[in-house]
C-alpha cells in the first residue's frame, strides 16, 4: 500500500552532489544596520528564540526574501497560529501533529513579529538535509544468530526514512506501505538510490543471490524484518529539515498500526545550536520517548578532525552510528575505523559520540535500478561474477550495488536492533542502546570520540541480561583545568553494576583523547562543519568525494 502525506506542498531542491544553499548577497550597510536595530529593540527573551542561521538571516539577508524556518511551540500548534502568522505575510507549509510546531515561509523582516508570539518557544533554519551483505553477517555475528539461534527479525518493523525502497525482489514483499512526504509518484519507488540500498542491508533476503550457482549471498541483517519506506528525500538525495520532521510525526502517528519499532534516520544536517532546541533532536527524542529505537548517522565529516558529529546525531538519546572499515574480510581482527567517519565531541554540548561504530565500507546491497546513483555511478554495480558462477551472467550488472559511509553503518546497526527485539519483545530503546554499547569490541588503540564505546557485535549484544533502569543518555564531556572529565554511566543508566564506566568505555576510558583535548575549536560554544553561517549549512552528510560517502 502506498500512503500519501495530506497537504504536502513541493519544496525545491538543489540537484547536486554537495547540499548548497541559495544565499543572498551582504546588504547594503544602511540595511542590515536598520534590521540589526529592529533586533536590538525587542526584548532579550523575544531574540534568544532565533537559533544563530535564523539571526543571521534577519541582520544579513534580505528582509524581503522569504526563508524557510522550523518553529518549536509550547502547545500543540492550531489554526489559530496559522491565521496569526498569517496576519504579517508568512504562509505555514506544514503543521505537525505529534511534535508542537510547524514549518513556515517567512520574510526576514517579519522574524521578531514570529518570534514575538507567546506560543513560540524556538525559531530554526529549515536547512537541507543529505544522505550521509554477506561479509558484514560474519563479522558481526549475524549469521551465528540466524543459523544457531534461529533469529532473523521475524516480523519487526523498521521505519526508514530516506529517498524511498523500490520494489527489490529482496525486501519487496515486505515493505508494508511507503508515505510519500517528498513526491507523489504511484508503487513504491526510490529516484535517487540510498533508500533502497540501506533497506537491504537492514533486511534483504539474498533473494536475487540464492540460486544453485551463487557462492555469496547477500543477507541483510534481519533478513525476516518488515519495512516501512517514508520518503523525505528527492531524487537528487536532499531534503529539507522540515520534512524529514514531517516523516517522524508519521511514524510517532502510526507506529501502533503498523508495529514499527526501529526508525533509520542514515541523513542528516550540520549543528547550529544545542539538541536541547534543535526541532530535529526534538522530534527523534519525541520517537524515542514513544518507545522506538532511534539509529541515526554520525556524518562523514571526520577527516576534518574532532566534533564533526552531526544532527540529529548529536541528540543524547538516539544511537548514533559511525564508520568502520572491515577490508572486505569477515575476520573482526582486520576492523579498523575509516578515515572519514565523524567523530565526538558533538558542538556545543559536547557529548560523547558516536555511540559506537559498524561497518560501512565498501557495502554490497540492494540496486535500484534506473535510480540516480545507478545511472551516474555505474562502477558501483556489482558483477554477477562477483558471487555467481555462471560463465553467461559473469559481465552483467546485477540487482546488486556497492556504496560506501556512516548511512550503511546505520543501517547495520539498525537490522541489529531489530534482532535484539526479536529475542526478546519487551526491550526498550534504552536497553537495547546499552546492550550495544557495552558488548561492542573495545579497541585501545582508539578514543572514546572516534570509536565510541566499540565495534559492533551482535552476537555478544545477544548474551547480554542488563536491562537499563534510567535513559541510557550518551554521557557529556567537559573540559577542566585537569583534564576531560566524562560523566558516569553508572549513574546516568541507574545500574552501577551493569552500566559502569569502565564496562562501557574499557579499562582507560580516556585514552589517547591528548589530541581532542588540545583542541581548543572543538570545546567553544559554535556549531560543527558547514554551519558558520546561513549561507554555509552543507550537509555533514554531503561530502567532496567522487562518489560522495553516502
Amino acid at each position: 500500500m502506498v500512503k500519501r502525506y495530506p497537504n504536502r506542498k513541493a519544496l525545491a531542491v538543489i540537484a547536486s552532489w554537495l547540499i548548497l544553499t541559495a544565499v543572498a548577497g551582504p546588504l547594503p550597510p544602511s540595511t542590515a544596520g536598520a534590521a540589526t536595530r529592529s533586533l536590538i529593540g525587542t526584548d532579550g527573551a523575544t531574540k534568544s528564540k532565533l537559533s544563530p542561521m535564523v539571526f543571521d538571516a534577519l541582520v544579513k539577508g534580505d528582509p524581503n526574501t522569504p526563508i524557510q524556518v522550523v518553529v518549536t511551540t509550547a502547545n500543540a500548534a492550531t489554526s489559530l497560529d496559522e491565521t496569526t502568522v498569517a496576519s504579517f505575510g508568512a504562509r505555514v507549509l506544514r503543521r505537525y501533529e505529534n511534535l508542537n510546531g510547524y514549518a513556515v515561509s517567512i520574510a526576514p523582516s517579519s522574524l521578531t513579529q514570529l518570534a514575538a508570539l507567546p506560543n513560540v518557544t524556538r525559531v530554526s533554519m529549515d536547512q537541507k538535509v543529505g544522505l550521509t551483505n554477506d561479509i558484514n553477517n560474519v563479522t558481526l555475528g549475524a549469521d551465528l544468530a540466524r543459523r544457531n539461534l534461529g533469529l532473523k527479525g521475524h516480523d519487526i518493523v523498521v521505519a526508514v526514512l530516506d529517498s524511498g525502497i523500490a520494489n527489490h525482489p529482496d525486501v519487496g514483499s515486505r515493505i508494508l506501505t511507503e508515505v510519500e512526504i517528498v513526491g507523489q509518484e504511484k508503487g513504491f519507488a526510490d529516484y535517487f538510490g540510498h533508500g533502497t540500498h540501506v533497506a537491504g542491508i537492514i533486511a534483504g533476503n539474498a533473494n536475487q543471490s540464492n540460486d544453485g550457482k551463487s557462492f555469496r549471498r547477500f543477507y541483510g541483517m534481519a533478513p525476516e524484518a518488515k519495512l516501512v519506506s517514508v520518503r523525505v528525500l528527492g531524487r537528487d538525495g536532499t531534503g529539507y529539515v522540515s520534512d524529514v520532521i514531517a516523516g517522524i510525526d508519521w511514524v510517532i502517528k502510526y507506529r501502533a498500526n503498523y508495529k514499527i519499532r526501529v526508525l533509520n534516520i542514515s541523513l542528516g544536517q550540520a549543528i547550529e545550536q544545542s539538541y536541547a532546541t534543535d526541532p530535529l533532536c526534538i522530534a527523534v527524542e519525541k520517537a524515542w520517548k514513544a518507545g522506538i529505537v532511534v539509529v541515526v548517522s554520525a556524518g562523514n565529516w571526520g577527516e576534518l578532525g574532532y566534533g564533526t558529529i552531526g544532527s540529529p546525531g548529536n541528540d543524547p538519546y538516539v544511537i548514533t552510528v559511525g564508520a568502520s572499515n572491515n577490508y572486505l574480510s569477515p575476520s573482526r581482527g582486520d576492523d579498523i575505523l575509516t578515515t572519514f567517519t565523524s567523530r565526538g565531541p558533538t558542538a556545543i554540548d559536547h557529548f560523547v559520540k558516536p555511540d559506537l561504530v559498524a561497518p560501512g565500507n565498501r557495502t554490497t546491497s540492494l540496486r535500484a535500478v534506473g535510480s540516480t546513483l545507478d545511472a551516474t555511478y555505474p562502477a558501483l554495480r556489482v558483477k554477477y561474477s562477483a558471487f555467481n558462477s555462471d560463465p553467461n551472467k559473469a559481465n552483467l550488472d546485477s540487482p546488486y550495488l556497492e556504496l560506501t559511509g556512516s548511512s550503511m553503518a546505520t543501517a547495520v546497526v539498525s537490522g541489529m536492533a531489530a534482532i535484539l527485539i526479536d529475542a526478546d519483545p519487551t526491550l526498550t530503546p534504552d536497553t537495547v542502546k546499552a546492550r550495544l554499547m557495552k558488548s561492542a569490541e573495545k579497541r585501545l588503540e582508539y578514543d572514546i570520540f572516534s570509536e565510541g564505546a566499540g565495534f559492533a557485535n551482535l552476537y555478544a549484544a545477544l548474551q547480554e541480561q542488563g536491562v537499563a533502569k534510567a535513559p541510557s543518555r550518551s554521557p557529556q564531556a567537559f573540559m577542566t583545568s585537569t583534564g576531560i572529565v566524562i560523566q558516569s554511566t553508572d549513574l546516568l543508566w541507574g545500574d552501577p553494576l551493569s552500566w559502569s564506566g569502565t564496562l562501557i568505555w574499557g579499562s582507560d576510558p580516556l585514552r589517547n583523547t591528548d589530541t581532542v583535548a588540545a583542541s581548543g575549536a572543538v570545546w567553544g560554544n559554535k556549531g560543527t562543519v558547514g554551519s558558520s553561517g546561513v549561507g554555509s549549512n552543507g550537509a555533514i552528510w554531503g561530502g567532496n568525494n567522487s562518489p560522495p560517502k553516502r
